[in-house]
């Protein structure tokens, strides 16, 4: 039997082990068919940057509760009108344990963290992230069902699912891979599609109460659940995990990790004006004279920028936003998955020049879309960095959490 017969082979036995396995969860859990828990939520940074020593993980490499519950003011979530938080957890730590430590410490400072959640009425989404230190990618642990990296990456999974289910008397979820692969079909190895129903399969026979979230390649973008198989779906307590930033240009203006040009990005509004283009254009020179790149690297992205910036400016992105959630109605309709149970996991954009003029119109308008579909949604992030939604002493900008439908909390700017 060829390599390419036997992975089809083990994917479609799991495949099989998966429905057999969903089938008694469903008996449990019909009452939940129609929905998740989760409807409005805020992802928390708080264990996506462990501690590094000598470039290495500390032993502690997570905070405890004490402090994660300090720095998100965890108490004042609720009162903002969510009902969930998402902590993605890097991985990093877990991979380089070899007698189980950091394990028992990540579960040391999350458990107690998700008890006060809990206890405020808030669910909670788990979502295991690729490591930061090293630059690695979540694919990187995708070498095929019986690859090395990816039977140690499943034990770990396996591992935490099991400890969080003795949590999961409220709402708990774990999302097992947080964008799992950078193409909607893999070239350069074994495809998410055939790693998938394995890893859900240990997860739900060790879990038997977690909410699982089940997702396709392209960042978890729409386009990649073409290759999500609909059987993953008939678990009652699975949900469809979606990530959206369109337009790209605009939600990450002036970010140094995602595309080459978006350094030379700033200043855009939303929505998009053409009498803009001149000044855009202008700026993105003085950025790329500065930029320390060779000349032929300064010349290549400076035209792309050009390029991505005029197309930007002179084109009003809301029909294609509207095109793109038509087009994840359509999917889910084919996978058979009720609205309820499509959550956009990540959606947000970077701070603006503006005072945040054009984000608020941004996180308006998406977040309102979503909800009119009838599905959940979970803002990246609450707070800190470009993304969040904090200002001066950390406090909550009002403008920007009224523009999700949020209440605004005293104390809040401006």
């Amino acid at each position: 039997m060829s390599a390419v017969l036997r992975r089809l082979a083990v994917v479609a036995t799991a495949v099989l082990a998966v429905a057999a396995v969903l089938a008694v969860a469903a008996g449990a859990a019909v009452a939940e068919a129609d929905g998740t828990p989760f409807r409005r939520g805020v992802s928390v940074q708080a264990f996506t940057f462990p501690a590094v020593v000598g470039g290495r993980y500390a032993a502690d490499a997570y905070p405890g509760a004490d402090e994660t519950a300090a720095r998100f003011d965890i108490a004042g979530l609720r009162g903002l009108g969510l009902d969930h938080v998402r902590l993605p957890v890097d991985v990093g730590p877990l991979l380089d344990d070899p007698d189980g430590r950091r394990r028992r410490a990540l579960l040391d400072a999350i458990g107690p963290l998700i008890g006060r959640l809990h206890a405020d009425g808030l669910g909670v989404i788990v979502t295991l992230v690729a490591p930061g230190l090293g630059g690695a990618l979540p694919e990187d642990n995708l070498d095929g069902p019986e690859g090395p990296r990816f039977r140690r990456y499943a034990t770990i999974a396996e591992a935490l699912a099991r400890a969080l289910d003795n949590l999961a008397d409220a709402p708990l979820a774990l999302e097992p891979m947080n964008e799992p692969q950078r193409a909607c079909v893999r070239a350069d190895g074994p495809d998410w599609a055939i790693h998938q129903p394995i890893l859900l399969q240990r997860l739900r026979a060790a879990a038997p109460r977690l909410w699982l979230g089940v997702t396709g390649g392209c960042w978890s973008k729409v386009e990649g659940l073409e290759s999500v198989d609909a059987a993953l779906l008939r678990d009652p307590r699975t949900f469809l995990s979606v990530h959206f930033y369109d337009p790209f240009l605009f939600t990450h203006q002036g970010t140094d990790w995602a595309l080459d040009i978006m350094p030379l990005v700033s200043g855009l509004p939303y929505p998009p004006r053409a009498e803009q283009v001149p000044e855009a254009l202008a700026t993105a020179r003085d950025k790329a004279r500065r930029a320390a790149w060779p000349e032929d690297v300064r010349r290549e992205r400076l035209a792309r920028a050009e390029a991505s910036l005029r197309y930007y400016l002179t084109t009003d992105p809301r029909p294609a936003l509207r095109d793109t959630f038509a087009d994840l109605r359509g999917r889910a309709s084919r996978l058979g998955i009720p609205a309820g149970r499509i959550v956009v996991t990540e959606f947000g954009a970077t701070r603006t020049p503006d005072r945040d003029v054009s984000r608020a119109r941004w996180l308006h308008d998406v977040s309102g879309m979503i909800s009119a579909e009838g599905w959940g949604w979970t803002l990246w992030v609450l707070r800190e960095g470009p993304f969040g939604l904090d200002g001066p002493n950390s406090r909550l900008d009002r403008t920007l959490l009224q523009a999700l439908g949020l209440r605004a909390p005293a104390g809040s700017f401006p």
